[in-house]
């Protein structure tokens, strides 16, 4: 693992040294901070809950986490450092698990700001912590399956925007196919669209309910992409 902590090192440094990363987390808490003062989480009288504030989140996620991931892989086809670390006693694994590590680390980074909105809870009334802290650990998920899928769409071009694209317009599709259609489809459909309705187990973790599917769903996604990111990057040593 010493490669792979190296690499998450260098990659952290190179995303807090570059303005996106700023912008990233600037963004990421203008909306979320948008949306306390739109649904009135604070008023008088309103339950003392993160489940109105973070309704939007996950959305937002689809296309904040690509933006986080977006550079990790195809920043170094573009400039031709992939050939120079394929040469080093580094292996694809360590490289991708390096790379995915910094961007969940710079996830939780930008997360982390919005504990204030639950001590100020805490301070001026009787939040929840179960339900609050299963909503994090729900947006928690929710990014360990996203840094995967944006390390993907990383692997497959070497322009940042298209990656960027190739990142969140599948998640949103997905996000929006799965939630919209689920009212309007019965028997196996419906269980699938249950099943991949990452809005939905959101929802879920939000009232406090953590359950082991929801769990094994998130967890299992991020291993599916991140084997799918190895194959990727190992297929160019063949090139």
């Amino acid at each position: 693992m010493r490669n792979a902590r190296a690499i998450m090192q260098r990659e952290l440094l190179s995303l807090f040294c570059s303005p996106i990363g700023y912008i990233v987390i600037a963004g990421f808490l203008f909306v979320t901070g948008l949306s306390v003062l739109v649904s009135g989480s604070f008023a008088p009288g309103k339950p003392a809950t993160l489940r109105e504030v973070f309704f939007w989140t996950p959305w937002l996620l689809t296309v904040i986490v690509p933006a986080i991931s977006m550079r990790t892989i195809c920043e170094e086809y573009r400039n031709g450092t992939i050939e120079t670390l394929m040469t080093t006693p580094l292996s694809d694994l360590q490289m991708v698990l390096g790379k995915y590590l910094a961007s969940l680390v710079f996830f939780i980074i930008m997360l982390a700001p919005t504990l204030a909105y639950l001590i100020l809870m805490e301070i001026y009334g009787n939040p929840d912590w179960g339900a609050s802290l299963s909503a994090y650990l729900g947006l928690l998920l929710i990014g360990v399956a996203f840094t995967a899928f944006g390390l993907f769409a990383s692997s497959l071009t070497s322009n940042q925007v298209v990656a960027w694209m190739l990142g969140s317009i599948p998640l949103l599709i997905f996000a929006c196919l799965a939630y919209f259609i689920i009212g309007h489809v019965e028997g196996i459909w419906r269980l699938i669209f249950q099943q991949v309705n990452v809005i939905g187990r959101f929802d879920e973790f939000s009232r406090g309910l953590v359950t082991t599917d929801g769990v094994v769903f998130f967890l299992a996604a991020a291993a599916l992409f991140l084997f799918l990111t190895v194959k990727v990057v190992e297929s160019r040593r063949w090139r």
